[in-house]
């Protein structure tokens, strides 16, 4: 039960100077992991009831949301530049938001193919 207090199940760095300080206390995980965490556990359920079934579009949708956290955090590592706090939450955000429609358009998607096989 611990690993899920304190989220040591993610490969994150968790370096301090790119996690969240409250207090003294250092957050678990990093920005970038806290807002792909973050838009998982906003997205699933507004997804769940917003995205009717899988398609083409809904697919590169989830790629494109994905692509800014890709682009921050190759161009840094490459040291093109520096990232800052902000921007790692914000495209932690949109990658957990495309990653969740991927999960909610499978899952979907593999119920459907479930109940056309047991008919």
């Amino acid at each position: 039960m611990k690993e899920w207090y304190t989220l040591s199940f993610m490969p994150c760095h968790r370096i301090p100077e790119r996690s969240l300080i409250v207090k003294g206390k250092q957050f678990p995980v990093c920005f970038r992991c806290m807002g792909i965490l973050m838009g998982i556990h906003l997205g699933v359920p507004i997804i769940w009831l917003v995205v009717p079934s899988l398609s083409f579009i809904t697919l590169v949708m989830a790629g494109v949301l994905t692509f800014p956290l890709l682009a921050d955090g190759f161009t840094q590592k490459w040291g093109w530049r520096k990232s800052t706090n902000i921007l790692r939450l914000l495209t932690g955000l949109l990658c957990g938001t495309g990653l969740s429609i991927g999960i909610v358009l499978f899952s979907k998607w593999g119920v459907d193919m479930i109940m056309t096989i047991t008919r």
